[in-house]
């Protein structure tokens, strides 16, 4: 899948239209329509807002790779302090 196939999924994931997202980052309809049929690149500026507009993944958008999400609501809150320090920490060492 490429990245406009990606960008048009998750626009039409969320029900909005080629209009609506070309108004909220401020371009014409037919431009959002060029980034979904890889006739066009996006600016890193206009990706990053289009991002942002779909609550989407860098890493999805970007690369197609899939997310995992996991759900910590049962954990308890001292396990997630320490799983934030080991990432911090290893995050030091790269």
């Amino acid at each position: 899948m490429s990245l406009g196939s990606r960008l048009k999924e998750a626009r039409l994931k969320l029900g909005f239209s080629q209009e609506y997202v070309a108004g909220r980052v401020n371009l014409h309809r037919t431009t959002i329509g060029k980034y979904e049929n890889d006739a066009s690149m996006p600016s890193l500026d206009v990706l990053i807002k289009l991002i942002e507009i779909y609550c989407e993944d860098a890493n999805y958008i970007l690369y197609g790779k899939t997310r995992k999400i996991i759900n910590i609501s049962d954990v308890p809150e001292y396990a997630i302090e320490k799983i934030y320090f080991l990432i911090a920490k290893s995050k030091q060492c790269d």
